[in-house]
């Protein structure tokens, strides 16, 4: 929003694409407009003295009657969120999966993304429709204090993110050349820095990179894939019911597989990514924006399910019956049992660096967001990426060094805990999205506020009962062993943190709302540098700012030819 009292308008061409051009108010001081000429549709300036307000607002999209270039202009938050499903998180639980149940996992992983999916939906509707990010929202129906608490849980989410993307990248310097790996746990820092610098040239670009990346992983694991001899019958089997052969030993195993795809930390990044794509706020335009960005997450979802399929089957083929100790096997290790394909360990630690890396990218972004929702602090992005990677990195160092042998396990455990974190998000995204005093008469149907009431509920309850029940991973071995003041020790905090889990998700559920979504015409005024904002034809107005997050849009320089600038939005 520029401040002025500009109304944005529609306009048809001949291919009956609508595009947006710019009209004052007849009451605003600067009389210059583009207007369609009424024998050929093409805008024609009125000029004045006043060119200092003369260049137009930026890009808002409308639908243009051709489904490909309708779906293309939403095409990239998808592909941005869902380099957390192939991150080197994810990797570990599909090894461990492949690892110790060879294929009967395998519906996990598929149910899991299936409801990624669902979960994604429910972001693109909040963004679109209420124009905010759950960290917003969330702020802004809570006290002082639960906006901190919530501040602190969401921070913290992003942070033990980060920590498996952090050993990924230092794993693979180490395949690629022989480094301990806190050589490249250190330099992950750097690598992510000079990334970030890259996005100060426009989102796209940061985009494509992670589509690059993700096509260089499902390229390299399917590679192995294919020489390894997949038993597809068995494959089959654990996909479609798999859940029959499930015992309370697999319980760890599927809640770090629901950690690792439905991770929590991409339902703040996804309501903020969705909002790169401006819309014109009319009812059909809106509705529209909402049915393709609902479309664009599941091709990348799809891909990246298939990517860790492929992960599962070669941990299933490779590591099931030859390792002495399967559970042990992870990303330090995994491709030393790359027997078929010459150069594995060199595919895999591609394969890391690119998960890695790109996830580290998106955690930095995720943070920002948090940050900026809960509490209205917008760092340079650059700092943001140093803080994170320092909080992450210091951990990591020590464990690397001390105990390199201990990396698996420890991806293991932020797995675990980012699956018993996803109550912390998904529970107030399920209850605003399902709200009807929130979204009014774009809330869902009954029956489907039902079920997704229910999904939540049973997001809870499934982390609930692994804190303690044995082999859930964390608090279950002390009903195997003798009491003791150790022992009691433990069920005492797992008491204290089951009676919190249970306060907050239903204090959350059942709070009254307080807050309502602003009219769906009205604009949300964005603030210098609040989001990158990107058009079918790229960054025409704006430069990066000076945080290398967004490109600046408060601040438009004048153009050359204003008329230049609405014909191109015209013909675009």
């Amino acid at each position: 929003s520029d401040g002025s009292d500009a109304m944005m308008k529609t306009s048809t061409t001949e291919d009956g694409s609508r595009s947006l051009v710019r009209q004052e108010n007849d009451d605003s001081t600067n009389e210059e407009r583009y207007v369609e000429s009424p024998d050929t549709g093409t805008p024609t300036e009125n000029h004045n003295d006043d060119t200092e307000s003369n260049a137009p607002s930026f890009y808002r999209w409308s639908p243009s009657g051709i489904w490909y270039r309708d779906l293309l202009h939403f095409v990239g938050p998808g592909w941005f969120v869902c380099i957390a499903y192939v991150d080197p998180g994810n990797y570990q639980a599909d090894i461990q999966a492949g690892a110790t149940s060879r294929y009967n996992l395998l519906w996990t992983l598929w149910w899991s993304s299936l409801l990624s999916i669902y979960v994604q939906v429910l972001c693109v509707r909040l963004a679109v429709y209420g124009q905010v990010t759950l960290a917003e929202v969330q702020s802004a129906d809570s006290s002082k204090a639960m906006r901190y608490l919530n501040w602190a849980i969401a921070e913290f989410t992003a942070v033990i993110t980060d920590l498996p993307e952090v050993i990924g990248i230092g794993i693979a310097f180490n395949v690629f050349f022989g480094w301990p790996y806190y050589v490249g746990v250190i330099l992950s820092l750097l690598t992510t820095m000079s990334f970030l610098a890259v996005a100060s040239y426009g989102i796209r670009i940061l985009e494509v990179i992670i589509v690059v990346f993700v096509g260089i992983m499902s390229i390299a694991l399917w590679t192995e894939m294919s020489f390894v001899g997949v038993e597809t019958g068995e494959l089959w089997r654990g996909w479609i019911y798999g859940f029959v052969d499930v015992t309370s030993d697999d319980i760890f195993s599927i809640t770090g597989i629901l950690g690792a795809i439905v991770m929590p930390h991409n339902l703040y990044l996804h309501t903020a990514a969705c909002q790169t794509r401006r819309v014109v706020r009319e009812e059909i335009p809106v509705k529209e924006a909402v049915r393709w960005s609902s479309l664009e997450p599941v091709l990348p979802v799809l891909v990246s399910f298939f990517v860790n399929m492929a992960v599962i089957a070669i941990a299933a083929e490779t590591v099931n019956g030859t390792a002495d100790e399967p559970e042990k096997v992870g990303l330090t290790d995994f491709c030393y049992y790359f027997q078929k394909l010459k150069g594995g360990c060199v595919l895999w630690g591609i394969a890391l660096l690119a998960a890695g890396q790109s996830s580290a990218i998106t955690t930095t972004y995720t943070g920002q967001y948090i940050m900026d929702g809960f509490l209205h602090m917008r760092l340079p992005t650059w700092a943001r990426a140093v803080l994170t990677r320092l909080v992450a990195i210091a951990p990591c160092v020590i464990v690397s060094a001390a105990f390199p042998t201990k990396l698996n396990h420890m991806v293991n455990i932020v797995n675990a805990a980012l699956s018993f974190l996803l109550p912390f998000a998904f529970t107030p995204l399920v209850k605003y999205t399902t709200s009807v005093e929130y979204m009014g008469r774009y809330a869902p149907p009954l029956w489907e506020r039902y079920l997704l009431r229910g999904a939540a509920v049973f997001v809870y309850l499934l982390n609930a009962v692994s804190l303690s029940i044995t082999g859930g991973g964390f608090f279950g071995f002390i009903f195997k062993e003798p009491m003791s003041v150790k022992n009691g020790f433990y069920a005492f905090l797992m008491a204290v943190i089951q009676a919190f889990y249970f306060w907050w998700n239903l204090y959350t559920m059942m709070k009254p709302i307080s807050t309502k979504m602003m009219p769906l015409e009205e604009e949300r005024p964005y603030d210098e540098a609040e989001f990158a904002i990107t058009s079918d034809f790229g960054d025409l107005i704006g430069d990066g700012n000076a945080n290398g997050c967004c490109a600046r849009r408060s601040q438009m320089s004048p153009i050359e030819r204003d008329s230049d600038l609405a014909v191109s939005l015209i013909d675009e």
